[in-house]
């Protein structure tokens, strides 16, 4: 995994602190590392995690649209030991 699909990971495994569900929101972790949130290697970046099974789709088809994905708990497990 990139450094900077690791930045993102662990940025919404913090997202989920707390949280009843693990939602996250890809936006907030592109901007933490510095990326365009509405760019090119943001959708890299997601495309990556999403392959390693790190996140998932977020079941609303609309939410999903926004940017709105599950943290797996392999993805969870992967930020922590990051």
């Amino acid at each position: 995994m990139s450094e900077k699909a690791l930045a993102m990971l662990k940025h919404m495994r913090r997202q989920i602190l707390g949280q009843p569900a693990p939602y996250v929101e890809v936006r907030a972790a592109a901007v933490s590392i510095g990326v365009d949130p509405g760019g090119i290697e943001r959708d890299a970046l997601v495309d990556e995690l999403l392959r390693a099974g790190y996140i998932q789709p977020y079941p609303s088809p609309s939410l999903a649209a926004h940017g709105l994905y599950r943290l797996t708990d392999r993805g969870i497990a992967a930020a922590e030991e990051g």
